[in-house]
């Protein structure tokens, strides 16, 4: 078995993925400690976990808790690069390589020397691609394209997929050596869906990271947060944050309430399918938060409503109200 196996615990926070210079909420003892550790180990690190559940913000902290957090931080979508440029991207190239080559370039090796280079998708890489990057992480050695002349480069390799690379392997689709290259530490993200009671930290991290300058963070009523704890989240950290980015504009900076949220995160429903989590098991949602006029009040009905084909139950729960509320507001809107 390559490497070591490190899985964060479920109840463990991971800073959601996000750019240079973010820090939503400081990390927990666990998390910081490992990181800190792969980072002084200098080893090749493999991050897997669905997407958006926050390896890129955990390869961002590896590269800030070691001595090379001075040095460039070199994303690279490996997903994105066509196979015929990869050795151009990856190695740069001289004068005269190719047509159109005027001038020579560096390539993402360069440009991390010192630092940290973040492999992201990397299951993406072609199988004729796939022995170059070997031939590097072996010896630390390069050509640029177009070059007889070695070139060494000094980097921190941390990957990250959301692909099951051992299967890949089975299926000779990714190479096993590579693997190995790769997963000397692996660390294993796990699934919003298992970290439930890490939505209120994050919703709150979120929403003051999203605020406009100089306006009030907006908060979560009760009924809000009840129904963001039920949904399944299938799109992580990520969805999350663009929920509650959407909320934070329709609240305009004030409380965000369930009719600010998704259709599907208030049915507690993934979008054109059923729920995911057990409408019967659910604790009951907290009692409703008025909205702040009457007009949204209607619109916030309507809209559940329709998202629940007119079934008053399910609108109720998605509202955050009970049915015999919703039943006397309904009678009242209409007079």
């Amino acid at each position: 078995m390559p490497g070591h196996v490190l899985k964060l615990p479920s109840r463990t926070p991971v800073h959601p993925g996000a750019e240079a210079g973010d820090d939503p909420f400081a990390p927990p003892p666990e998390t910081h400690r490992f990181a800190a550790l792969a980072a002084d180990a200098a080893c090749p690190v493999l991050l897997t976990g669905e997407t958006g559940s926050g390896k890129t913000h955990l390869a961002r902290l590896i590269h800030a808790l070691g001595p090379r957090e001075r040095r460039p931080f070199v994303r690279v979508n490996c997903a994105a690069i066509p196979e015929h440029l990869f050795e151009r991207e990856m190695f740069g190239h001289v004068r005269g390589a190719f047509t159109d080559a005027r001038e020579g370039a560096a390539g993402f090796l360069e440009a991390a020397d010192g630092g940290t280079l973040f492999l992201d998708e990397v299951s993406e890489l072609s199988p004729r691609v796939q022995p170059k990057l070997l031939a590097f992480l072996e010896d630390g050695v390069f050509r640029r394209l177009g070059s007889t002349r070695e070139q060494r480069a000094d980097v921190h390799v941390v990957a990250a997929t959301n692909a099951d690379l051992a299967e890949m392997v089975r299926r000779k689709e990714f190479r096993q050596d590579l693997f190995y290259r790769l997963s000397v530490l692996r660390f294993v993200v796990p699934p919003l869906r298992e970290r439930d009671d890490e939505i209120p930290a994050l919703a709150e991290a979120i929403l003051r990271r999203v605020a406009r300058p100089g306006a009030p963070v907006p908060e979560l009523s009760e009924a809000a947060l009840h129904l963001l704890r039920r949904y399944p989240w299938p799109g992580n950290v990520r969805e999350l944050e663009n929920a509650l980015r959407a909320a934070c504009a329709l609240s305009r900076g004030e409380t965000v309430h369930p009719f600010h949220l998704p259709p599907e995160v208030r049915m507690g429903a993934l979008p054109g399918g059923g729920p995911r989590r057990d409408e019967e098991a659910a604790p009951a949602p907290p009692r409703y938060a008025a909205p702040p006029d009457p007009a949204h009040e209607a619109r916030a009905i309507a809209e559940a409503l329709a998202a629940a084909g007119g079934n008053k139950t399910h609108a109720a729960r998605a509202l955050g109200m009970a049915r015999s509320t919703l039943w006397a507001k309904l009678q009242r809107h209409a007079g």
